[in-house]
């Protein structure tokens, strides 16, 4: 017998209990069932007939002892039923080897947390899905980098976004003299877009110089148009 804890239950085989009590009577066989589950939680059942028949409750029927045969004596006085033992061991041999594989998966599982370099993992939460830090490996395998550089990075102000600023007309006149435009065309340029607000379509203009540029372009191209055809042209009619 295993000194380990005993199941509370065990497999019960209808085909085989059926075989093995064709030739008991109904009485019988609840007597038969009682020994069995006395021997299944104690160990064993009494090598004494007036005992037994209390525990099958057969008292007072010759039969009980019928029931005996089903049971055979052991090294140490007492009646065992061989089948019953043999489910018993099966049990236990499958407690064993279910515990020895959770026990194996355990260790491997938690080698495998400590092998990890690039993991951070609790021990007693080694099944759980590891907290991957590639930040802070990539700082421990790479000398020229360090914390402190990272947070002067993550801290550094951002440019403060630039607001559009009118031009005067003599910024105008000196931007046109600079890019090759008419001086001319200063006032046409100051006064169109003073008339919409200074916006390119419906968005606020961000640069007027690269503005001014697009507009010495759309002249010369008109310019060109209009010395092809002979018929002046107002390119401004087209934005």
């Amino acid at each position: 017998m295993s000194d380990t804890k005993r199941a509370p239950a065990f497999q019960f085989y209808p085909a085989d209990f059926i075989a093995d009590t064709t030739d008991m009577t109904a009485e019988e066989v609840g007597g038969y069932i009682r020994l069995l589950c006395h021997q299944w939680l104690t160990g064993s059942i009494p090598n004494d007939n007036e005992r037994v028949a209390r525990i099958a409750g057969l008292m007072g029927v010759p039969s009980v002892c019928y029931c005996v045969t089903k049971f055979v004596l052991c090294d140490d006085g007492t009646l065992r039923n061989s089948r019953l033992e043999q489910v018993r061991a099966n049990q236990e041999a499958f407690r064993a080897k279910k515990t020895a594989a959770g026990l194996n998966g355990s260790t491997k599982r938690w080698s495998k947390c400590q092998t990890d370099s690039t993991t951070i993992v609790d021990p007693s939460l080694c099944h759980s899905t590891p907290i991957v830090l590639p930040l802070a490996n990539t700082i421990a395998n790479d000398s020229s980098l360090s914390l402190s550089s990272i947070k002067d990075n993550t801290d550094a102000p951002k440019s403060p976004r630039v607001r559009f600023q009118k031009p005067t007309v003599d910024e105008l006149t000196t931007e046109a003299i600079k890019i090759g435009l008419p001086v001319t065309e200063v006032d046409k340029f100051f006064n169109y877009y003073e008339s919409i607000g200074w916006k390119i379509g419906r968005n606020s203009m961000k640069s007027w110089p690269h503005t001014m540029k697009n507009w010495l372009a759309r002249l010369e191209t008109t310019t060109a148009v209009a010395l092809k055809s002979n018929k002046e042209i107002d390119w401004r009619d087209s934005l």
